[in-house]
């Protein structure tokens, strides 16, 4: 579950929470399902987790930083789909059972799309390390999203992938 799903369920929980305690019940806008949730959807919440972490430990102005903490997520981003792979392959052999939920091929293809969903969520981003190419990074890393949160959905289901 991405970080935006998590965030949605929490947003809902409180949204019950407050009808049931007779207090003002939050706006729907909350619910409804935007391109960045359709693009993040694609990125494994764990490699932005450590993402956003890692911006806490360097120096915002230094573009080395910047790059290096973008290049690991991008590297997480691999390591955790190749992972999950392994380990849905790993449970399949050793227990006997059917074949993996996902072929190598889907998983790849997946791959991509979290890769290029992370990279442009990450130009999204404030202060992210694009922004050395000039000061419409931010407002080319939001256009990139709204593409893409309408597009990687239906590319992805044009060729039968699921969703992460």
């Amino acid at each position: 579950m991405s970080v935006t799903n998590m965030a949605q369920v929490a947003v809902a929980t409180e949204a019950v929470k407050a009808e049931t305690d007779g207090r003002t019940r939050l706006s729907p806008e909350y619910t409804k399902d935007t391109a960045l949730n359709r693009v993040a959807a694609f990125i494994p919440s764990e490699a932005v987790a450590v993402y956003l972490a890692l911006w806490a430990f360097i120096d915002p102005r230094a573009a080395v930083a910047k790059w290096t903490v973008f290049g690991v997520g991008l590297v997480l981003v691999i390591a955790f789909y190749l992972l999950a792979y392994l380990q849905r392959r790993r449970a399949v052999t050793s227990g006997g059972g059917d074949s993996p939920a996902r072929s190598l091929r889907v998983t790849l293809l997946l791959l991509l799309f979290a890769m290029v969903a992370f990279t442009a969520w990450a130009a999204a981003m404030p202060g992210n390390p694009f922004t050395q190419f000039g000061d419409g990074a931010m407002k080319v890393g939001g256009g990139a999203i709204i593409v893409l949160g309408v597009l990687l959905p239906r590319v992805a289901d044009v060729l039968g992938l699921s969703e992460v």
